[in-house]
């Protein structure tokens, strides 16, 4: 009788109504709960914290007073084709029309972003032809965040913070809402809604080793897989390439990409300026992620990295105030002893975030009566790779058009839609408190996905290793799926979650015979237009099990 995190008996349980639920309390679930509260629909936003949205440092906004010769068509053209141009044109389309709305409506609501005697302080960030990230320099997401959830309590949003979503309450072809669990208190509400809007984060800590933030833990697609939703793109897993390894206390803390377009460099164990081989004459500039990532990865892989499997990212030579310009790295890497003004930082590739997610589209729509998916949950608008400074684009963009379309197509609950929703929460009550959980005896099977997700669908993949991945994470989902009672609150269900998506990731990489953006195949290292100029899908189907399309 305790959450999937053995941390709570499950003491009690009640229900919440609302028109419109949001599922994540970061910068998209934000987006989304403000847009939807404008017609005074009632709306409630449910998360277990900030998730990833403390750290965006900035985000791309082609404007119009931004840098001579950018435009929407070229943000267009730089998304699309970073995205080796399988990415989906509406929704390409979309984030690089809207961007520019959002940054004026984040700037009505007070977000002060940096200025100079020009206009808006641009930022040139990897993967972009032009400067165009927008930023505020004492922490972009922080400041950003600030706002738009003061406005959404403004208009009278709900806010249940503290909460983890554990299942989506489904009744016929309709989500009618969700399960979210109080691991401190014991509670477990039930939320029905007309509309569900699920922005619950990425593939949190599906590896060993990643940035992302302990609060994201990767339950969007399985929770959009059970619903019945699709998912794309999911193989494209991208990895941070300047990621700190050492000192300790800063460790995975991402060097900006930003400060290689004001002139930091990278250099080898050896001393070389290495990126001169793989991007003359730009050396660091104006690569996107993935191909940065792999050629560090390539130069650690062939014996020119540090002892610590890392290379140097480079920032002696920029300016006080350019360094100074960075507060929150600045600040951390100084507190940890390490002068960037003085010590090159120790940095690698780690697994960062996820291009894929869940099929929407151009409304957010996923597919499945009553959701609507936006920020990391969803995919499809970055292909194979997303350009730096994207990831916040299509967070602050697809929130707002979540909120929108859920909010236009409310269609209420009927009644005995309510009652049947009711009668489902009730019952995983139920099992929940009758059935006998285990303890610590429960196999290790996330430190297992962990370990098998970094050493065999990695930054660089063969054929036989991601087939081995498939394989053992089958009969771990097997395994798993056997001794679990169906209970959404059973120990038993993060670990069947993190399987899940865990094969949905290797299942697509193996099935991609090629290379494509943040998608190497050592055994097919190449590009193949001719035939995988396209999208990969992955559907879950309850009597015969995962199947990759």
């Amino acid at each position: 009788m305790v959450d999937k995190n053995n941390t709570c008996p499950i003491l009690s349980f009640h229900t919440e109504n609302t028109d419109i639920l949001v599922l994540g309390s970061g910068i998209a679930g934000y987006q989304a709960a403000r847009m939807a509260a404008n017609d005074g629909l009632s709306v409630s936003i449910v998360g277990l914290a900030k998730g990833a949205s403390p750290y965006v440092l900035g985000f791309n906004a082609a404007l119009e007073n931004g840098s001579a010769g950018d435009s929407i068509a070229q943000f267009y053209n730089d998304t699309f084709s970073g995205g080796y141009e399988i990415g989906d044109r509406t929704l390409v389309h979309t984030v690089t029309q809207e961007a520019r709305i959002a940054y004026q409506e984040l700037q009505a609501l007070g977000v002060p972003f940096e200025m100079n005697s020009e206009g808006p302080a641009l930022r040139h960030l990897s993967g972009s032809r032009y400067p165009r990230s927008v930023y505020v320099k004492s922490g972009t997401g922080n400041a950003i965040l600030s706002a738009i959830s003061k406005a959404a309590a403004q208009l009278g949003v709900k806010e249940y913070l503290g909460l983890r979503v554990v299942s989506l309450i489904k009744v016929d072809k309709r989500v009618c809402g969700a399960l979210a669990f109080n691991r401190h208190s014991g509670e477990l509400t039930a939320f029905l809604a007309a509309n569900v809007i699920l922005a619950t984060g990425g593939i949190g800590g599906l590896y060993d080793d990643s940035t992302y933030p302990a609060d994201v833990c990767g339950d969007s697609y399985a929770l959009a897989l059970d619903a019945g939703a699709t998912l794309v793109d999911m193989e494209f897993v991208q990895f941070e390439p300047t990621v700190v390894s050492t000192p300790l206390k800063v460790k995975g803390m991402e060097m900006p990409t930003a400060m290689l377009g004001d002139g930091a460099i990278l250099v080898n164990a050896h001393g070389e300026r290495f990126m001169g081989r793989y991007n003359f004459p730009d050396y660091e500039k104006r690569i996107e992620k993935a191909k940065l990532a792999l050629y560090i990865q390539k130069e650690i892989d062939e014996g020119r990295g540090t002892d610590n499997a890392s290379v140097y990212f480079d920032a002696t030579g920029l300016t006080p105030e350019c360094l100074h310009g960075y507060v929150t790295h600045y600040r951390r890497l100084m507190n940890s002893g390490v002068d960037p003004a003085v010590t090159p930082v120790q940095i690698h590739p780690a697994a960062h975030s996820l291009m894929g997610g869940v099929k929407i589209d151009g409304r957010c729509y996923s597919g499945v009566e009553g959701l609507f998916v936006c920020g990391e949950a969803a995919g499809g608008v970055h292909g194979a790779s997303r350009i730096a400074g994207n990831g916040a684009s299509d967070v602050i963009v697809f929130g707002r058009v979540a909120g929108k379309h859920a909010q236009r197509s409310l269609c209420p609950l009927s009644p005995a839609q309510i009652n049947r929703a009711n009668e489902i929460a009730t019952e995983h009550f139920a099992l929940a408190r009758q059935s006998k959980f285990p303890g610590d005896d429960i196999p290790p099977y996330i430190q297992n996905i962990r370990q098998i997700m970094a050493s065999k669908v990695g930054i660089r993949r063969s054929g036989v290793a991601i087939k081995e991945a498939v394989d053992a994470l089958e009969s771990i989902l097997a395994d798993i799926e056997n001794a679990w009672n169906g209970s959404p609150l059973h120990p038993l269900a993060g670990h069947r979650a993190a399987a899940l998506v865990g094969l949905a990731i290797a299942s697509s990489a193996f099935k991609r015979e090629e290379s494509r953006g943040a998608h190497f195949r050592t055994d097919f290292p190449t590009l193949n237009d001719e035939l995988w100029k396209r999208s990969n899908f992955v559907k879950l189907d309850k009597h015969q099990g995962l199947a990759t399309l």
